[in-house]
């Protein structure tokens, strides 16, 4: 026998897949999220010959504190998970435990063995290939990706700042790219106590941009290329947005984008903005498809980590590419580092289609 793999528990997946492919060098296998344990998400990651597994699944907030619900193992590679567990369930060792072989959803046969003081050991050997999950729906997130349209928000943002006295530049619009609309008008009102609510900053702001926008806003021609040939493939298209609703209408329809998709979400239509998975996983719903199911085509640092914490697959292609890149690039499974001058429809599209069929 030899070792397979190490699985560690972990409470925030994203972050800890970051962890371990930034500081240790370790890349992705696959991605998988369980078909027998409600909730449990898991990634296989390798690196000279070392296997580890990150598992997270649903949890009380102490669970640091209780490992021995779902305690970390190691997992032993044996020629005959069957032979191998009729040996040890006959050796009756005081305090060990076993179950019997089972098939998981990713592709091993295994048994579990817990030593007497619980420590859990896997018996496993690979029956099937690793999982590989179909793509049923592309989503695009649109200022920066879709249309060339940031700096026509960061001219909207200076006007509105200048009826304050406030001067804007292009280094403080960086802070806010790839987020909602919302939660940069909340922190604009904190940081500069201006008078306004934030849901009157933002329908002012929101006036100012359709006056800049509506003359001189374009579609990006590769990515419209790119996604044409989603469309022609009959893969869904939708839109995952920071952009207000009323906005988004008006832009969409303008650049005669809105015929092209099948739905339509704004982050002011969820709890939370990137980086949290909401946008993604409503517009997932309102799909019908499953987020593992999806690509998420985006240009921030924050729409990767929203796509990823979705458990989605993700094409960046950053708006800003001063190297070094923010950290959450590293986590896309397609990435072009030179931004939109690097990005090939043709490309990205022989990725989307080289990806797996059902199993």
């Amino acid at each position: 026998m030899k070792l397979d793999h190490i699985g560690i528990e972990v409470r925030d997946l994203f972050s800890m897949e970051l962890f371990y492919r930034k500081v240790l060098g370790f890349r992705p296998v696959y991605h998988y999220l369980s078909k027998n344990s409600p909730g449990l998400r898991t990634v296989f990651l390798e690196r000279d010959g070392v296997s580890l597994e990150l598992l997270e699944r649903p949890r009380h907030a102490s669970f640091l504190l209780d490992r021995s619900v779902s305690p970390n193992h190691i997992s032993i590679e044996v020629q005959n998970v069957d032979g191998s567990y009729a040996r040890l369930a006959s050796l009756h060792h005081p305090g060990m435990t076993i179950r019997p072989p089972r098939d998981t959803g990713d592709g091993f046969r295994e048994a579990e063995l817990r030593d007497p003081e619980g420590n859990v050991i896997e018996l496993s050997t690979r029956v099937k290939p690793p999982p590989r999950c179909r793509v049923s729906a592309v989503i695009f997130d649109v200022d920066g990706t879709l249309l060339d349209s940031e700096e026509n928000y960061y001219l909207a943002d200076k006007k509105l700042l200048e009826r304050y006295g406030i001067t804007f530049s292009k280094e403080d619009k960086e802070r806010y790219i790839g987020g909602s609309n919302r939660d940069m008008m909340l922190d604009l009102k904190r940081r500069f106590a201006l008078p306004e609510s934030a849901e009157e900053l933002g329908e002012l702001k929101n006036m100012l941009y359709l006056e800049i926008a509506m003359t001189s806003t374009r579609v990006y021609p590769e990515m419209k290329r790119f996604l044409q040939l989603v469309r022609e493939d009959g893969t869904p298209v939708a839109v995952a947005s920071g952009s207000s609703p009323p906005v988004l209408e008006r832009l969409l329809a303008a650049v005669d984008l809105e015929k092209e998709l099948d739905v339509v979400v704004s982050a002011e239509e969820v709890s939370r903005g990137k980086p949290a998975p909401d946008i993604f996983l409503e517009t997932a719903r309102r799909l019908g498809v499953q987020p593992q199911e999806c690509v998420v085509v985006e240009d921030s640092q924050y729409g990767v980590e929203a796509a990823r914490r979705a458990f989605m697959r993700c094409i960046a292609v950053p708006y800003l590419v001063e190297k070094p890149l923010a950290d959450s690039f590293i986590m896309a499974d397609l990435l072009f580092e030179g931004g939109m001058r690097e990005f090939s429809a043709e490309e990205a599209f022989s990725w989307v289609k080289g990806l797996a069929l059902p199993d």
